[in-house]
């Protein structure tokens, strides 16, 4: 990576490859696939969502871009979907000749595709994967990181809303509904808050909360510290629910560009809180 190790989030890639050499080819692909996606610009349409519409969905667990037209430049979408896949194709990973052919051909609805990413709808995305001959799993993986600049604009335009809307705890987005993929201590009182890997948001939760079920028992609710490092990193499970979330400190909130390599950088707290019988909240 010489060249370009002064870039933040290459180097930080870099450490947790040094770090855990058994995380080095995906630190590698994380590489390629974040710097792209951070410097992308979708050209979104900014959304028409209002404070009074936002207090009403918050207020119903509704996610903001729930039920909203996402608008973005589609050309810029498909060339970086296919961006996305040349990368990948480098290092091997998979077979993305499928996906690459599907696109030249012009045989993906695109529009279509990372709309119905990024609010969740698996289903759709698996419909379209079996009808184009394409791994499920890989087509879904794709759009959704195909999506994400779109979703992190409309995350800084709508971020806003969120205290002026009556705040939330939610161990999910408020912005794009997405799951919480990291719980952050933030500042010198180190206040808990969620982040989502998908749009960057970021929101503050209280400490005694499990945000996937909402218990407030603190005899249900357990920390562990698997690496000693009681200060900077450990896993909250939930005993009511069966659900976990990794929590690291960080005195300034993470770059959204670089949670993805925090979850990767953590990625041995998953092995350890599924071992105690926790899962990846929340938990169906």
């Amino acid at each position: 990576m010489s060249g370009i190790d002064t870039d933040p989030l290459s180097e930080r890639l870099r450490t947790i490859a040094q770090d855990s050499p058994d995380l080095g080819e995906a630190a590698e692909i994380y590489r390629r696939t974040l710097l792209l996606l951070r410097n992308a610009d979708l050209h979104v349409r900014p959304s028409p969502i209002t404070e009074d519409l936002a207090r009403e969905r918050m207020a119903a667990g509704a996610p903001l871009l729930r039920g909203e037209t996402l608008e973005f430049d589609l050309r810029v979408a498909r060339d970086l979907m296919r961006a996305l896949v040349l990368g990948l194709e480098e290092r091997c990973v998979t077979d993305l000749n499928p996906v690459r052919s599907a696109l030249e051909e012009d045989r993906l609805p695109v529009s279509d595709l990372l709309r119905r990413a990024a609010t969740g709808d698996h289903g759709y995305v698996q419909n379209v994967a079996r009808d184009a001959g394409i791994a499920p799993g890989l087509l879904w993986t794709l759009a959704r990181n195909t999506i994400k600049p779109a979703l992190r604009a409309w995350c800084r335009q709508l971020t806003p809303l969120l205290h002026r809307a009556g705040g939330w705890e939610k161990g999910y987005c408020f912005i794009c509904g997405a799951n919480a993929v990291l719980g952050e201590l933030q500042g010198n009182d180190q206040a808990r808050h969620l982040r989502c890997g998908q749009c960057g948001a970021d929101w503050p939760v209280r400490r005694q909360l499990c945000p996937h079920c909402g218990n407030e028992d603190h005899e249900t609710l357990s920390l562990f510290y698997p690496d000693r490092r009681r200060e900077t990193v450990r896993i909250e499970g939930c005993d009511r629910c069966g659900g976990y979330l990794k929590v690291i400190a960080a005195f300034a909130p993470t770059p959204p560009e670089q949670l993805a390599a925090e979850d990767l950088a953590t990625l041995h707290l998953d092995y350890v809180a599924q071992r105690l019988g926790y899962e990846r909240g929340p938990v169906r």
